[in-house]
């Protein structure tokens, strides 16, 4: 075992790391996406390792949430239609219909495949309106150990508890990656022929329910190999829970009634009412709701949901008849818009580098809105096989090699000025989190409360850059995290700064409505030095 919490060095070969693995492909990330593209690509015949930061099976939001993905259905024109426009008023101008119409054709296909292998779609469960299950319905943990099940029968590698901390270069071609086994801190590299990241989004760490390790490392990693991010701005998204409680699940929203802390009645339900519940807390000291317009339907699915059914049984509150205190909790990129740009095929801008799920851009789903749901489900399954089918043929392609590869982690990991002991990894994450989780600063925001932001972070992040190493108090996926929160708080304030107008989950005060000009998307690169290019969509 290497006496240095991380290897120092930027060179990798076969003595650098405790343990060296090889593999055609490298999937980073265990959730839905990540086990589907581990899933796809060994499909082919190609041999694949999947990295977890947890335990695949039990890791991600749908391991402990659950959800249904949207699909069409063959010859069902008039329902096809409306599945296909449901989420386009949301969405501001920035959705693409067509390639929702691809993206749904394919989850189709993806929930047969899924049948086929024994999938039972919902575990046999009861849906909210009573109709048969779809062939989508992921019901929590038993869903996702149901894929590791099938990971195991087919020969996938899987490394539990190993966070993957930087990607590995090849002249200019990420060519693998190296981690920490969490378990005993034995180093990892693996040399792979393409890697797909599925990652998840970013939730700066709020305690929304199966959210704890989604802080935004894909986004970093893949920053660092030279691939970029767009619709970052779209991230103010926060799902109402009941306080104390860390579910954000929306299923009784519209079945609810939400009043502000005086008592009166908010004017929305559903999610449209999280901007009234945020403006509720701030000017009158609280917000409740009531799920007062509930049948016995609600009632019976509200049941299955252990995560507010126990809630509730164990304050001892009738949440049908009475009035319950709510809270706003952050989702962030997880269940917005922003992410890592992709192509038709998954593929970064970088040669070798994929990418799956809630780590990638969905404006083409969603556009401007939350994101989250049967949306948000179909694409982590219709981006993995994507990724897989794309990243085996590049890994097919490429010549065999055993030269060295470059580590190309930076912050966090390797300061640009030597180590600096004092400087603590928790410190900074909190500084990241006191600017993105308040809701007076995310939700409701202004150009000067952006300027002070970004003018804060970027303090910060030169101060990690410079000195944030492992230290022995330290470990380094504590200082990756503290890197890739404040590199992603940078990454959406910069984005926000230069819309100048409101927009979806992007509320500025001083420009309340819509600019037809800026119907765009705002692409971001870089980390020391931030760079923004505007993208006008075509009419």
């Amino acid at each position: 075992m290497t006496q240095n919490p991380y290897p120092p060095s930027d060179l990798v070969h076969e003595n650098t790391h405790d343990r060296h693995y090889a593999a055609d492909i490298l999937v980073i990330g265990g959730s839905i996406a990540g086990c589907w593209a581990a899933l796809s690509a060994r499909a082919t015949g190609a041999t694949v390792i999947l990295a977890e930061k947890a335990q695949v099976g039990t890791a991600g939001v749908v391991a402990q949430a659950g959800g249904s993905g949207y699909y069409t259905r063959p010859g069902e024109e008039e329902y096809n239609r409306k599945l296909i426009h449901s989420r386009h008023d949301a969405a501001c101008g920035l959705d693409d219909l067509t390639a929702i119409e691809r993206i749904y054709e394919e989850s189709y296909r993806i929930g047969l495949q899924l049948k086929a292998l024994g999938f039972l779609s919902n575990n046999g469960m009861p849906t909210l309106d009573g109709s048969p299950p779809s062939l989508l319905a992921f019901h929590g943990a038993r869903a996702m150990l149901f894929l590791r099940e099938q990971l195991e029968k087919t020969g996938v590698v899987m490394l539990d508890h190993s966070p993957a901390l930087e990607l590995l270069g090849d002249e200019g071609t990420v060519a693998g990656a190296a981690g920490l086994d969490t378990r005993d801190g034995h180093s990892w590299a693996v040399r792979a022929g393409a890697v797909i990241l599925a990652t998840g989004g970013n939730a700066f760490l709020s305690g929304a329910m199966g959210t704890q390790g989604t802080t935004g490392e894909g986004h970093l990693m893949a920053a660092e190999a030279g691939a970029s991010l767009a619709s970052m701005e779209f991230s103010g998204h926060y799902g109402i829970s009941p306080q104390g409680s860390p579910t954000t699940k929306g299923f009784w929203y519209g079945s609810a009634t939400f009043y502000d802390g005086q008592g009166r009645e908010l004017p929305a339900n559903g999610w449209e009412s999280v901007a009234d519940v945020a403006r509720a807390i701030l000017e009158t000291g609280g917000a409740y709701a009531s799920m007062n317009k509930g049948g016995a339907s609600l009632k019976a699915f509200a049941r299955t949901v252990s995560s507010i059914y126990d809630h509730f049984q164990t304050i001892g509150l009738d949440p049908y008849t009475e009035r319950f205190p709510i809270e706003l909790r952050y989702e962030g990129l997880i269940r917005s818009a922003g992410g890592l740009v992709v192509d038709a095929h998954a593929a970064t801008a970088v040669p070798g580098l994929y990418a799956a799920g809630d780590v990638t851009e969905r404006t083409h789903l969603s556009g401007a809105a939350m994101s989250g749901g049967g949306p948000a489900i179909a694409w982590c399954l219709v981006s993995a096989k994507w990724a897989a089918q794309a990243s085996v043929d590049f890994a097919r392609s490429r010549p065999s090699s055993k030269a060295p590869l470059r580590a190309l982690g930076g912050t966090g990991l390797r300061p640009r000025r030597g180590g600096n002991p004092s400087l603590s990894s928790n410190a900074l994450l909190q500084r990241a989190q006191d600017e993105i989780l308040p809701i007076d600063k995310n939700v409701f925001r202004t150009r000067n409360g952006i300027a002070a932001s970004l003018a804060r972070l970027d303090d910060r992040w030169t101060s990690a850059a410079d000195g944030l190493a492992p230290q022995a108090h330290q470990k380094a996926w504590q200082t990756r995290e503290a890197a890739a929160l404040l590199a992603g708080a940078r990454w959406i304030y910069r984005s926000a700064g230069v819309r100048h107008e409101s927009r979806g989950l992007h509320r500025l005060q001083e420009a309340p409505t819509q600019d037809p000009a800026q119907r765009d998307r705002i692409v971001v690169n870089g980390l020391h030095d931030i760079g923004l290019q505007r993208i006008a969509l075509a009419p």
